[in-house]
């Protein structure tokens, strides 16, 4: 086993980039690809930051989803209460997780997710307008990437629109590591509280909407408990507003920053779906998804990951590998980045990838079509970036 100093880097690490992963990932890369770093709690985890080892490791049945584990490893206290709390199948191993996440494949299908591009389409150029009449400078999250992805789930679940601003604060509170322990607390009962109504009335009148389908063929059959089917939709709620909100801002930013980058893609529309892989790649918002813990004696690149022992696959380190995708730090529309692990890797790859796609696809063509003189409103310095699970940008005030 390799010696493991006594001084570990300390989880998780400082960026100098607020748009490039922590330069400490690269160091370890070099140095060290599997090591140890110190939580929170003063636990150790194992860090893996090569692309090979992280889809080595979250391919082995050896390792486990499950949160209540000792030795899970979260980023924080924060972090700790809310994934402890949950019980969804994205925090379960098999069989249970892929029984649950069958009940879902069909609704988040290619072909399922295209018959909502006409939908997405509307609504992009809905939402566009509103943008296009707002005082200046506008916030870019408030009027385009929150609204985009809540209005697409609440069409989905066939909830009112309404709800979404509702929605959105409680998932952004629950998400952001540095609220207040009883303000998470609080997020997390409004939105079970919300979800049980939704339950109780859907039940008592069923339609042909998602939630409905599932009662009736998942619940009502008792193939799914109410506590985990609560959990289900909690986690269609929270992954459907969440992380493409965060790509929408996050990636304006990144584009904006990249102005030859922007005019390439107005110039060529075609480029669009491959440069939207290429900002999965590069922002990698999903910096504190892949952890494990192991569950039997794990042999990978001579070190030995003991049963029990905590282990996190870095994707935002996968995504910056050389070794894979050259000069990472050069962000290019037109790298094949198709081999990204953005939406994670192995039996819990992110079941809402193809909306994501589809909706990121729509809202960046659309958006610099619409608006080809955008520009930031403030200095790039002055922007806030989230201490959140999935990594975002609290305003993005644009001009047009």
């Amino acid at each position: 086993m390799t010696d493991v100093s006594a001084a570990l880097p300390t989880w998780p690490f400082d960026r100098d980039d607020p748009l490039l992963p922590p330069p400490r990932l690269s160091e370890l890369r070099s140095a060290c690809p599997v090591s140890q770093v110190e939580m929170w709690d003063g636990s150790c985890s194992w860090l893996a930051t090569r692309h090979d080892d992280f889809k080595t490791l979250l391919r082995s049945p050896d390792l486990s989803a499950e949160a209540h584990r000792p030795n899970y490893p979260n980023s924080n206290a924060n972090h700790a209460a809310s994934r402890g709390n949950q019980t969804s199948f994205i925090r379960r191993d098999d069989p249970e997780h892929a029984t649950q996440r069958r009940m879902l494949t069909a609704a988040f299908s290619v072909g399922q997710v295209a018959t909502m591009r006409p939908f997405i389409e509307r609504l992009v150029d809905e939402l566009l307008d509103d943008l296009a009449v707002q005082p200046q400078p506008a916030d870019l999250v408030e009027h385009l990437a929150e609204p985009l992805p809540s209005h697409v789930i609440c069409e989905i679940m066939d909830l009112p629109t309404e709800d979404s601003a509702f929605l959105n604060d409680r998932v952004n509170v629950w998400m952001d590591l540095d609220s207040p322990p009883a303000e998470t607390a609080k997020a997390t009962a409004d939105l079970a509280a919300y979800l049980e109504n939704l339950v109780d009335t859907r039940t008592e009148s069923l339609g042909d909407d998602l939630v409905s389908k599932l009662i009736r063929q998942h619940l009502l059959t008792a193939e799914i408990s109410r506590g985990d089917f609560l959990s289900m939709l909690n986690v269609m709620i929270i992954g459907g507003f969440d992380t493409t909100a965060n790509m929408i801002a996050l990636g304006t930013v990144l584009l904006l920053r990249h102005p030859d980058q922007m005019a390439d893609l107005r110039a060529n529309p075609d480029l669009m779906p491959g440069a939207i892989e290429e900002m999965l790649r590069y922002l990698s918002v999903a910096h504190h998804v892949a952890a494990r813990v192991a569950k039997a004696e794990i042999e990978i690149r001579g070190v030995t990951i003991h049963d029990g022992d905590g282990v996190m696959a870095s994707i935002p380190a996968a995504n910056h590998d050389p070794e894979v995708f050259p000069e990472p730090e050069r962000f290019d529309v037109r790298r094949d980045a198709r081999d990204h692990v953005a939406f994670n890797f192995g039996i819990h790859q992110c079941l809402g990838q193809n909306l994501a796609r589809l909706e990121l696809q729509v809202v960046f063509t659309k958006l610099l079509e619409r608006f080809p003189a955008l520009s930031l409103a403030v200095a790039e310095s002055d922007l806030v970036f989230r201490n959140s699970m999935i990594y975002g940008v609290n305003k993005v005030p644009v001009t047009w």
